[in-house]
Order: C-alpha cells, then sequence, then structure tokens
C-alpha cells in the first residue's frame, strides 16, 4: 500500500468531503485533525501500514497531527476547504483504489459527528487514554491504533 503525506491525507479527505453532497459542509480543523485520526487508526487495522508516516499525538482536544494542524493553522476553517485534492491530484497520489474506499467508508461512519463529538468519541478510546497527560502532547503509537482498530474491522 502506497503512503502519502499527513498533509495529503487531510487534503484528500476534504476532496471527498466536498465530493459527496450528503456530506458537504465546511470541515473544521479540529474535526478534520480528528478523522485523520481514524482514516490512520483503520488503515492500520485493515492494511497492517499507516495511510501517513507523521506521528498523531495525544493533546487536550483529542488526537492530533502537528504538521496538518500547523498546516492548516494557516487556513480559517472555510478557506481550507479551497485545499481540497481535484480528481487529477488524487489520482497523483498512487494509493490503491482500496486505500480510497477506506477513506470513504471512515468518512461515512464518522462524519456524521461534530467536532466536538468526534473529540469527545476520541477521549473514550483506548489509544488517546493511554497517551495523554496534561501538557505532555504524548504519541498515540501505531500500535496502539492498530490494535484498538483492529477488532472494529472484524465486525
Amino acid at each position: 500500500m502506497t503512503t502519502i503525506s499527513a498533509v495529503d491525507t487531510a487534503k484528500l479527505i476534504l476532496a471527498k468531503l466536498k465530493s459527496d453532497d450528503e456530506m458537504a459542509e465546511y470541515t473544521s480543523r479540529l474535526k478534520l485533525l480528528k478523522l485523520l485520526y481514524y482514516v490512520q487508526g483503520y488503515h492500520l487495522a485493515m492494511f497492517g501500514t499507516p495511510i501517513f508516516d507523521e506521528k498523531i499525538e495525544a493533546w487536550l482536544h483529542g488526537p492530533v497531527v502537528p504538521e496538518v494542524w500547523k498546516w492548516a493553522i494557516n487556513y480559517g476553517d472555510e478557506q481550507m476547504q479551497s485545499e481540497a485534492l481535484d480528481k487529477k491530484q488524487i489520482d497523483g497520489l498512487g494509493l490503491h483504489p482500496q486505500q480510497i474506499k477506506l477513506v470513504e467508508e471512515v468518512l461515512e461512519i464518522y462524519n456524521k459527528y461534530s467536532a466536538y463529538g468526534l473529540r469527545d468519541k476520541t477521549h473514550t478510546e483506548m489509544p488517546w487514554l493511554a497517551a495523554y497527560e496534561k501538557d505532555k502532547n504524548n504519541e498515540i503509537t501505531k500500535d496502539s491504533l492498530k490494535d484498538f482498530f483492529a477488532p472494529l474491522v472484524e465486525k
């Protein structure tokens, strides 16, 4: 399976949300960061490899990919939507069709939650619970994500 950058994964998520009329709405930075966590977790569980190599950290408001947070902070939530990839750019990522399908399926499940709904949900899940310490920004390991999401994939 192909690995891409976390920022490209975020732009892919924005593109998929933008292209689906039922899911079309602007996505906040907070929500995007939580959706990245779910995409990474399911990707690790399904394929045994990450979709992006950057680490996810346990911050106060849930899982955060620092590189995506730094990228997204340059945009307002609505402006960030303009960074969504187009079809040609998505094709240029070189992802396997199963990887694209996984992203779409994760979004179908989790996009229905609000940003704070996702934040609260991640706060009940073992990867964040095991890693979080106030003001530490500890890494949520890929192994902890894989272990947590594997049983969800098997259902």
